[in-house]
């Protein structure tokens, strides 16, 4: 008889467990108002830094696309506005030299809907960051570690924005 309990004790938490909405972020939901298809031009890039607005916009796109079609003309536009690149020097050696930067990355995004007045989402300050290495003997290496950076912090942000955007935060 106390095995039966205990079964039907772990079957009852099983069960309301399952129940209370818990889920993988980001793990099929759609994109406030059921949109469907979105189109996502390439971010507008207002910082003094060239040619990151390809890298970022790629990211999202990668991103974005396992949960809605990317096409020309969606049902919705996803715009992006890059605000702010920064590098700041974090960690030093001893004898005062700069052995470590953190690349920051400032964005601004809004999805819109034709017809619709206000945005179906919108943030104008999403925060992402990554540290990276200083090469002071190679500085292709450390413009290399520098765009390996900006890879990554484009991935996390796309990452974390979308799951905010389907997960409604």
């Amino acid at each position: 008889m106390k095995g039966l309990v205990k079964y039907a004790m772990v079957f009852l938490a099983t069960a309301f467990i399952s129940g209370c909405g818990y889920h993988v972020a980001g793990s099929g939901k759609l994109i406030p108002g059921n949109i469907k298809s979105i189109a996502m031009p390439i971010f507008q890039n207002l910082t003094t830094k060239p040619d990151i607005e390809s890298i970022i916009t790629g990211a999202f796109r990668n991103e974005f696309i396992n949960n809605i079609e990317i096409s020309d003309k969606g049902e919705a536009v996803f715009n992006g506005a890059i605000r702010a690149y920064t590098l700041k020097a974090v960690s030093f050696t001893r004898s005062d030299v700069n052995q470590e930067y953190r690349l920051t990355i400032i964005i601004a995004a809004s999805i819109t809907k034709a017809g619709v007045p206000e945005p179906l989402w919108a943030d104008d300050n999403i925060v992402a960051y990554q540290d990276f290495i200083v090469n002071v003997n190679d500085v292709s290496a450390t413009k290399d570690a520098e765009r390996n950076a900006l890879s990554k912090v484009s991935q996390d942000m796309a990452r974390l924005t979308k799951e905010r955007i389907v997960e409604g935060f």
